[in-house]
């Protein structure tokens, strides 16, 4: 099993959420993705609703429901959601809830008691917080989430997007090594094209010395919004390679863990 943990589904006509920074001109299927797989050795996927979808995930919803043993999810939602909804989106196979965070100023809303609910759903359910950060924000945004359920696992995307404007390790990445000690956290190696030039081997090294293999994941991040020129599938799986020593590592974090994390292959 090799899991590919982060690629996006949309078409070419939305429908678009009001606002959203960034509108595809192409439409991105399920086919096309699932038909990269076999040159890469990819076996099973995880979708992650994008941004400029806000809450529609209904793209989504039907891809895990005409394909239950390949495909997990995780959608965007707002505070209002039911238990219910979540509770049958579960059954499709969705595992998580994102909060893409870019460009959002007032980030303590998220403590506030409607999501505190939401958040409670999801620990019940067994999902997990996936999070999109700038990096030099996720201390601040870490305090606001400081009381979230213990048993509710961080999913942090794209390496934690560290700030590059330091030499050392970014003060976020610290805050998210330092919520690991008392919660199941886990860090996407994916897009080191967003970094905003920080260098993605130091902070797959870090990772990998500070929360074991156990803990990463790998995604491809496909198709790429944003950054779609040049890209060739299979290279995202090589980069992983090139960023980790042993192939021991590898087979953890392309199988093992997001095989626990997101349930593939319970019913």
């Amino acid at each position: 099993m090799i899991v590919d943990t982060h690629a996006h589904i949309f078409s070419a006509t939305g429908p678009f959420a009001p606002g959203a920074r960034y509108w595809p001109d192409y439409e991105a299927s399920v086919e096309q993705w699932l038909a990269l797989w076999p040159a890469a050795g990819v076996t099973h996927g995880v979708l992650v609703q994008p941004s400029f979808l806000g809450t529609d995930n209904s793209q989504l919803l039907a891809a895990l429901q005409a394909r239950p043993a390949l495909l997990r999810g995780v959608v965007v939602v707002d505070p209002s959601v039911t238990r219910g909804e979540l509770q049958q989106w579960h059954e499709l196979g969705v595992r998580g809830v994102r909060l893409n965070l870019l460009g959002v100023a007032d980030l303590s809303v998220f403590g506030g008691p409607d999501w505190k609910s939401v958040f409670g759903t999801m620990a019940e359910l067994g999902w997990h917080l996936e999070v999109q950060c700038e990096g030099e924000r996720f201390a601040a945004l870490l305090s606001v989430l400081h009381d979230l359920p213990r048993s509710l696992a961080l999913v942090i995307d794209h390496f934690g997007l560290p700030d590059p404007a330091t030499s050392e390790a970014c003060t976020g990445v610290t805050a998210i090594l330092r919520a690991a000690r008392t919660r199941p956290v886990h860090i996407k190696l994916s897009a080191p094209y967003r970094l905003r030039g920080a260098d993605p081997q130091k902070y797959a090294a870090l990772y990998l010395a500070e929360l074991g293999e156990e803990r990463l994941l790998w995604g491809s991040d496909w198709p790429w919004t944003n950054h779609e020129h040049g890209r060739v599938y299979a290279d995202c799986l090589r980069a992983l390679h090139g960023w980790l020593g042993q192939k021991k590592d590898e087979e953890t974090i392309l199988e093992a863990t997001p095989k626990r994390l997101y349930g593939f292959g319970v019913c």
